[in-house]
C-alpha cells in the first residue's frame, strides 16, 4: 500500500527493518531483480504470537506479481525458520480476497488453520475476515495463538 515511495522513504524503511533485525523483534528482507535499482517486494518474519510461533508477511510491486517471486521467497524463509531451534510453527494471514496471497502459502506447504471473521479493516476501514495459514516444524506445539490485528 506505500508504493511506490521516494527514495529517502525507502532509506528511512530500510532502517527502520535494520533496527527491528537488530532488536531480533522482526525479520524483514527487500527482494530486488537483477539489475533493478527498485525494492520489487519484500518479505518478514515476525514474532506476533507466542513463543515458538513466527508469522510471515510478504508483498509484491503490482507489476512482479505472478512471477514466482512471493512464493520462492516464502519458501526459502520457511526453511529457514523451520530450522531454528526455538521455531515450532509459521503462520500467514491473509485477506480472503486476495487469492494470490492464498496460493502463496498453499504453494508453500502451508495448511488453512482458520476464517476469523471480521477481525481486521481494510485501508478503507471497512471490516473484512482474516485466513490464517499455518506450517508446523519438527519441534510442534499445540497450535500458535494469533493475534487479533
Amino acid at each position: 500500500m506505500n508504493e511506490p515511495r521516494s527514495i529517502d522513504a525507502t532509506r528511512a524503511h530500510i532502517e527502520k527493518n535494520l533496527e527491528s533485525f537488530d532488536r531480533s523483534e522482526d525479520f524483514s528482507y527487500n527482494l530486488f531483480e537483477p539489475d533493478e535499482r527498485l525494492i520489487v517486494g519484500g518479505i518478514g518474519l515476525h514474532r506476533r504470537s507466542e513463543p515458538g510461533c513466527l508469522e510471515i508477511g510478504y508483498w509484491l510491486r503490482a507489476s512482479r506479481v505472478g512471477r514466482g517471486y512471493a512464493t520462492e521467497a516464502t519458501q526459502a524463509l520457511t526453511r529457514a525458520a523451520l530450522n531454528l531451534p526455538w521455531v515450532s510453527r509459521i503462520q500467514i494471514d491473509c485477506d480472503p480476497h486476495n487469492r494470490a496471497s492464498a496460493r502463496v502459502a498453499e504453494k508453500a506447504g502451508y495448511v488453512l488453520l482458520e476464517r476469523r471473521s471480521a477481525d481486521k479493516l481494510t485501508p478503507e476501514g471497512l471490516p473484512r475476515d482474516t485466513l490464517v495459514f499455518e506450517i508446523q516444524g519438527p519441534r510442534a506445539r499445540p497450535t500458535c495463538s494469533t493475534r487479533t490485528h
